[in-house]
């Protein structure tokens, strides 16, 4: 797999970094976010927890991937701004399967709640 930063700008006022990059996978299909999001922390230098990945388009047949990501300067910052189903993406894979499950019970409930 090869990264390469296409664009990168700082944003002041949200206090975060904004990177596109370009991620080259020979032979392999798309990598999974997570996996992607290790390699990119260590090739911006940065927290793996201040670290998202926002956006990841493929197109059809090829073998190159480009990612929106956003660094932020604090994790707290980030769990305000970023939006509660991208957050979910970015986690490993084992605790996305617990915060799946925990959001599908508490839909159930609601549901059952609302029936009442």
């Amino acid at each position: 797999m090869e990264l390469k930063i296409i664009n990168e700008i700082y944003n002041p006022l949200i206090k975060r970094k904004e990177v596109k990059a370009e991620v080259i996978h020979q032979s392999a299909g798309t990598p999974d976010r997570f996996s992607l999001r290790k390699e990119l922390a260590s090739k911006l230098n940065e927290e793996l927890e201040k670290l998202y990945i926002i956006k990841m388009v493929t197109k059809t047949g090829t073998n190159k991937t480009i990612c929106d990501i956003e660094v932020y300067e604090d994790k707290e910052i980030a769990k305000r701004i970023i939006p509660k189903h991208i957050l979910i993406r970015n986690l490993p894979p084992e605790e996305r399967k617990k915060a799946l499950e925990e959001k599908e019970k508490k839909k159930k409930a609601k549901i059952e709640e609302s029936k009442k």
